[in-house]
């Protein structure tokens, strides 16, 4: 056989090898960017709400008044219930995962609200010190949400009397005002797990 011939055969082969591989690696590579797509899952039909359900917060919380941001008081058992499923969140304007959250918080707020949801924010810090911090702060970032000042002794009864608990804390209530689900920290899902708990209180409330 020509030599020339054997190697223009050769080569041949091995460019029509390449070219199957590469259009089988191209394939696989849509097939799996496909299968990915076709299979995201809702928050909804992703979450699993606690098991054994959560113990219900004590009832003394209502006897410590609320300083909101506007200066009035209010009794956090008027703010849970009343039809609306309602995620109060411990923060303070000093705490770095909070902030994380407060963007989320934010857009959960405005794209829910029309379907009986409500987000309270209660900082930790104090009402006759803080006020005017926490106001600046809330314009900083645009808060859309109610905001109020958590008194020591109930965010202790929150927190299972533990003062050293973490913040942030967040509270999920359905509309009947019982303890739907709860987090302590920031969760790197927060938004996705806020979303599939508020929708399972909202159907099963």
């Amino acid at each position: 056989m020509n030599f020339n011939s054997t190697s223009t055969l050769r080569l041949t082969v091995c460019f029509s090898v390449i070219l199957i591989v590469s259009m089988t690696i191209s394939c696989s590579k849509q097939s799996v960017v496909e299968k990915g797509a076709n299979n995201t899952a809702s928050p909804a039909s992703t979450y699993r709400p606690p098991n054994p359900a959560p113990t219900p917060v004590d009832s003394k919380i209502s006897q410590y008044p609320v300083t909101m941001i506007d200066g009035g008081t209010v009794k956090i058992s008027s703010l849970l219930g009343n039809n609306k499923v309602v995620l109060v969140n411990f923060w303070a304007t000093w705490c770095g995962p909070c902030r994380r959250e407060i963007p989320e918080l934010i857009a959960l707020q405005k794209e829910l609200k029309d379907k009986g949801f409500e987000v309270i924010g209660l900082t930790v810090e104090d009402p006759a010190a803080d006020q005017e911090k926490v106001r600046m702060f809330m314009q900083q970032y645009s808060i859309n949400y109610k905001i109020g000042f958590s008194p020591k002794e109930m965010f202790l009864i929150f927190n299972g009397a533990d003062p050293r608990g973490p913040i942030p804390q967040t509270f999920i209530f359905d509309k009947n005002g019982k303890l739907v689900d709860s987090v302590k920290g920031l969760r790197r899902d927060f938004k996705s797990w806020v979303l599939g708990a508020v929708n399972h209180a909202l159907n099963n409330s």
